[in-house]
């Protein structure tokens, strides 16, 4: 196998991205915050006024309006800049020495006007020696620092010099003023510089660890996005697995899914035949249909295939080898440059192989090949799922339509044997010996006993046939249940059996097929008179479990269900044996059939029994929930 480190050109990136977000953020955050200095030095000076110190406030608002104005500019460009998308590391580099580079020029202005070396503003320089160190190289924060050390000196200088007017500090009229005193303007310069240095040194060696955590972060973050999209993608085939169960629906989601989540060019699915001699393209995502129309692999001709499907994943960006590559002039036309395949393996039988095909070089690595095996043995899990619900779905319809074809063969030749026997036991064709018409008629209720059984194959066959129609509607299961006990209260009556029906006034109704409803009632109700004795009881109640369904009860007292014949009860032809005892006639297909319409209708059902005590069958059905302000 080979296998090649993966192309983090994009995953850098998005890092850059993120870096350079933050610094966009950063920059105008500085922006903003100075719209608040000209008003705090306005009220600077209209407190100082009033505590009794007196200076050049007029110079300094005239500074205020300089700071203004510049930031006015500063906010101009930088919303141009944001409107045209032109923000990038050197912009937003120059936009910050720019911004840093006019903060210096109006401080030296504050405190030439409050007092040269005096004056309060002096330390509002490592505020500046911070911001650079945040927003620019380290470098930079060592050059402020010395920009407003060795500016500071300048202006002490001139000032000790006379070269530049001293604008003194006044204080209840005694002028604070260090130029008389130059050892203390000197002390404190050399506090000042210490200060500032120190700043730009404490900042600086902290921002490398801040930018190491924003790319970790961004790195992080990166992770994350791409394993989030990949357990999506796992899951996405995982309930195929359980939900979809056509081949061709598992097979279009499987590429689908990994070719967004791997973000390359295509994926395919090569099938194996029967006899492993060949394998076929099945499905493809994203890859020129030229390049697979028709497209057979032979894979004696292919020992990278017969590599793979013996369970060695692939991956590699040489794709001129033609001892490897059947078809590497094509994989080269349409620009595809590495690739990845692994088998598609189930419980040791490898059935294709999964393939990712990218335009990037070497992009497949280590992580890529193990989330690909991963991928390869749930999407072999539902194909097989699938394969395998498709074989059993088209022997059910083989079978339903056996059923379908033998009841229909037999229902007439018995019709006519029904009728015939009817016209000699009815003496239209003469009177008969009374051991002839006992014969006769035990002849005439085998044939209707078949004549049943051939209905209700039929309507078995019918249920679970997939090219019937269903129909759909709302329907009232207690004006249904209300039809079967009209129907059947005096069959009931005639053996004596108390029979009732506990129905509430209404129910929300049950989405399904009316006929098919009406025969799984009818069926359940008919079971139970049938099966208990005459004194007995027959109930059928009905009650709605909170607002999402119906629970149907058919209670009798009859004769029970052996325990042993619990776990055979619905399936086709199965009668217990106390059945078989007490009627003769019976075809084994009533509950199988009931089931099935249960089935279809998202319903359950429980049968509760002991024998000789009687039964209890419980039906669950979902009610169609009321559509939200109808």
């Amino acid at each position: 196998m080979v296998i090649k480190p993966p192309n983090l050109s994009d995953e850098v990136s998005k890092r850059r991205e993120i870096i350079l977000r933050e610094l966009r953020r950063r920059t105008l955050w500085f922006i903003q915050l100075r719209w608040y200095v000209p008003p705090a030095i306005a009220l600077g000076i209209a407190a100082a006024l009033v505590i009794g110190v007196d200076f050049a406030w007029g110079r300094l608002l005239l500074t205020a309006s300089f700071i203004l104005a510049y930031n006015l500019a500063m906010f101009l460009v930088g919303k141009k800049l944001r409107h045209q998308g032109a923000w990038s590391a050197e912009i937003i580099k120059r936009f910050t020495y720019w911004q840093v580079s006019l903060d210096y020029s109006a401080m030296f202005l504050l405190i030439h006007f409050t007092g040269g070396a005096a004056s309060p503003f002096i330390f509002f320089f490592i505020f500046h020696v911070i911001f650079a160190a945040i927003l620019l190289p380290p470098r930079s924060a060592y050059g402020f620092a010395a920009l407003a050390a060795a500016g500071m000196a300048g202006i002490a200088a001139a000032e000790y010099l006379h070269w530049l007017p001293h604008h003194a500090l006044f204080f209840q009229g005694q002028a604070i003023n260090l130029a008389e005193r130059p050892f203390h303007m000197a002390v404190e310069l050399g506090f000042f510089a210490a200060s500032v240095f120190i700043t730009a040194f404490a900042t600086t060696s902290i921002m490398p660890g801040f930018r190491a955590r924003i790319d970790n972060l961004a790195e992080l973050s990166n992770a994350v996005v791409s394993l989030n999209n990949r357990l999506n993608a796992l899951y996405e085939i995982t309930q195929s697995i359980s939900s979809v169960n056509r081949f061709e629906q598992v097979l279009d989601i499987v590429t689908t899914e990994l070719r967004a989540v791997m973000n390359v060019r295509g994926v395919a699915i090569k099938l194996l035949s029967e006899d492993g001699r060949f394998l076929t393209y099945a499905s493809v995502h994203g890859l020129p249909d030229e390049f697979i129309r028709e497209r057979t692999v032979e894979v004696a001709k292919s020992p990278l295939n017969r590599r793979i499907i013996e369970g060695e994943p692939f991956a590699a960006a040489n794709l001129t080898r033609p001892e490897l590559f059947q078809f590497s002039e094509d994989l080269a036309a349409a620009g595809i440059k590495s690739v990845l395949f692994v088998a598609l393996t189930m419980e040791k039988k490898t059935i294709g192989i999964l393939g990712a095909y990218s335009e990037d070089t070497d992009r497949f690595g280590i992580d890529e090949v193990d989330f690909f095996r991963l991928s390869a043995s749930l999407a072999a899990v539902a194909l097989e799922n699938a394969r395998a619900f498709e074989a059993i779905e088209k022997l059910v319809k083989e079978r339903s339509w056996f059923m379908m074809r033998v009841a229909h063969q037999l229902r007439s030749p018995l019709s006519a044997m029904q009728s015939i026997l009817n016209v000699i036991l009815g003496g239209f064709m003469g009177e008969l010996p009374e051991n002839q018409k006992q014969y006769l008629e035990r002849v005439s209720r085998r044939s209707e006993s078949m004549m049943k059984m051939v209905t209700e194959l039929m309507a078995l066959a019918e249920t679970r046939s997939p090219e019937r129609t269903r129909t759909r509607a709302p329907v009232d299961l207690v004006a249904v249940a209300r039809r079967v006990g009209d129907i059947f209260s005096s069959e009931a009556g005639k053996k004596e059996i108390a029979f009732s029906l506990k129905l509430p006034e209404s129910l929300p109704p049950v989405m399904g097929d009316p006929d098919l409803l009406y025969q799984m009632i009818e069926n359940f109700v008919s079971n139970a008179i049938k099966y208990t004795e005459s004194g007995g009881r027959v109930t059928v109640e009905m009650t709605q479990d909170g607002r999402d369904t119906v629970t149907l009860k058919f209670i009798d007292t009859g004769i029970g269900i052996p325990q042993e014949a619990m776990p055979r009860l619905f399936t086709e032809f199965f009668r217990a044996d106390n059945a078989k005892k007490m009627k003769e006639i019976g075809t084994g297909l009533g509950l199988a059939i009931v089931k099935d319409i249960i089935i279809q209708h998202q319903g359950k059902v429980a049968v509760a029994s002991e024998e000789g005590k009687g039964t209890t069958f419980t039906v669950t059905l979902p009610l169609t929930r009321p559509v939200p302000g109808a």
